[in-house]
This record gives structure tokens, C-alpha cells and sequence, in this order.
């Protein structure tokens, strides 16, 4: 697959999947399947994009399952060739998964049946967060030079959309995280106020109460007031 044949009328393709992708997701999803269709030519090609921000990394797309998996366990084991590409802001490459040796833990645990070469190739977000755009193919030296050339070009054709996209996603997860948080904190001022109520004590010492009950049940604090304020609803 060459560059010229990988680049063909990628931004009119870009523009309609921003435009016809109902949201974020679905448009990182519908990336990810047409890089995989575009950088396959004689040996199928599966496609990823992970997202590493605060030391923590995490699979926003995938094209099929293998993609997911090959990409979740580098996730999972903290090492990879697509890691190392997002983290170090170059392409990786790995052209045989049996014989490499740089990513034990990872390679040791990776279905080599599936997955026999894989190219990470970064992309930049232009703020803290690292990206890159992961190839999976099931033959070994799947990815010689012209064919990294066009993996590079095409993430570099696609990189503000990308760019966009993956800081929308980021902000949506934090946003849901936000949600918890606060919906968690009200749990547990809710709990408060009924331990309160039930003692005749004070915010401190209920709060104290709470967090004992938590330690010695070994739970989080969190389940606990949830148990509490339910206990406390009544119900029909």
C-alpha cells in the first residue's frame, strides 16, 4: 500500500465521518475501521488508538476485537511498542512478536497467532496528553518501510481531527468521573446527616462513625454511606 493510494481523498473521508458520526465515539471507531481498510493491502491490517494521560493509558477505538485486545494488554502491562510510540512521540516498530524481546511481560502474554507485527505511530495533542495510532497484522514484517511512510502520513492527514477528537473524548471521561465524584460526595454528606439525626452527634463526630464502620468492614467508604442512606429511605 503506498502513500499516494493511503492519502486518496482521506480529508473528503475525514469530513464526512465529522460531519455523519452521531458523536466522539463513534467517530474514533469509524477512524480506526478506515485507517485498518486503507493501510491493508496484501496483509489485513487491524487498527487502535490509545490515549496516555496522567500515567494512564487507555484504549479509545479499536476496528475489530484483536485491535482491542493486542492494545488493552499494553495498557494492562504498562509496556509496548504503541505505548512507547504515544510516550517517546516516534513510530515503533515491532516486525515479529516472536522473536522481539523488548516488551516481555507483554510479549509473553500476547496471542502471537493473531498478532505477528505491530506499528505504533504517535500523533500529538498539544497539551499533556500522548497519542498514537496502533497497527496489528497477523504476519510478521508486516509493516516494511513505504508501508510506516503511509501509516505516518495518513496519521499526520488526519491529525487536528484526530487531535480534536481524542481531547473530546478526554473531556468527556473526566466530565463522567466528575459526575461520580460529586454524586459520591453527596452520598456520603447524606449519610452524615442521617447519623447525625439518629445520634444527636455532631458533623465530626458522624463522619467519625462512617469511617469506622467502613474500616472495620473493609469497604469503601462510599458503599458504606450508600448502605446507610438506604437503610434509612423507606420503602414501599
Amino acid at each position: 500500500m503506498t502513500e499516494q493510494e493511503v492519502l486518496s481523498d482521506v480529508n473528503d473521508e475525514l469530513f464526512s465521518l465529522l460531519t455523519e458520526t452521531a458523536g466522539i465515539q463513534e467517530f474514533l471507531d469509524e477512524f480506526a475501521g478506515m485507517a485498518a481498510e486503507r493501510l491493508s493491502g496484501a496483509v489485513p491490517v487491524s487498527c487502535a488508538i490509545t490515549l496516555v494521560r496522567r500515567r494512564k493509558a487507555g484504549t479509545l477505538a479499536a476496528s475489530d476485537a484483536v485491535a482491542r485486545q493486542a492494545d488493552e494488554f499494553q495498557n494492562r502491562f504498562h509496556e509496548g511498542p504503541c505505548l512507547e510510540a504515544a510516550m517517546t512521540e516516534r513510530s515503533v516498530y515491532c516486525p515479529d512478536t516472536v522473536l522481539d524481546a523488548r516488551w516481555p511481560l507483554y510479549l509473553e502474554r500476547l496471542d502471537t497467532r493473531r498478532v505477528r507485527s505491530i506499528l505504533g505511530v504517535s500523533f500529538a495533542l498539544e497539551d499533556s496528553g500522548r497519542a498514537a495510532l496502533n497497527l496489528y497484522a497477523a504476519q510478521p514484517d508486516a509493516f516494511p518501510s513505504a508501508a510506516i511512510k503511509a501509516a505516518e502520513a495518513l496519521a499526520e492527514a488526519a491529525s487536528s481531527s484526530l487531535r480534536f477528537a481524542v481531547r473530546a473524548a478526554s473531556a468527556d471521561d473526566e466530565n463522567h468521573n466528575l459526575e461520580a465524584a460529586l454524586a459520591s460526595r453527596q452520598t456520603i454528606n447524606t449519610a452524615v446527616g442521617i447519623i447525625m439525626f439518629q445520634n444527636k452527634c455532631s458533623q465530626a463526630d458522624a463522619m467519625a462513625i462512617l469511617q469506622r464502620a467502613a474500616s472495620s468492614r473493609n469497604m469503601k467508604l462510599r458503599l458504606v454511606a450508600e448502605r446507610v442512606v438506604n437503610s434509612a429511605t423507606p420503602h414501599p
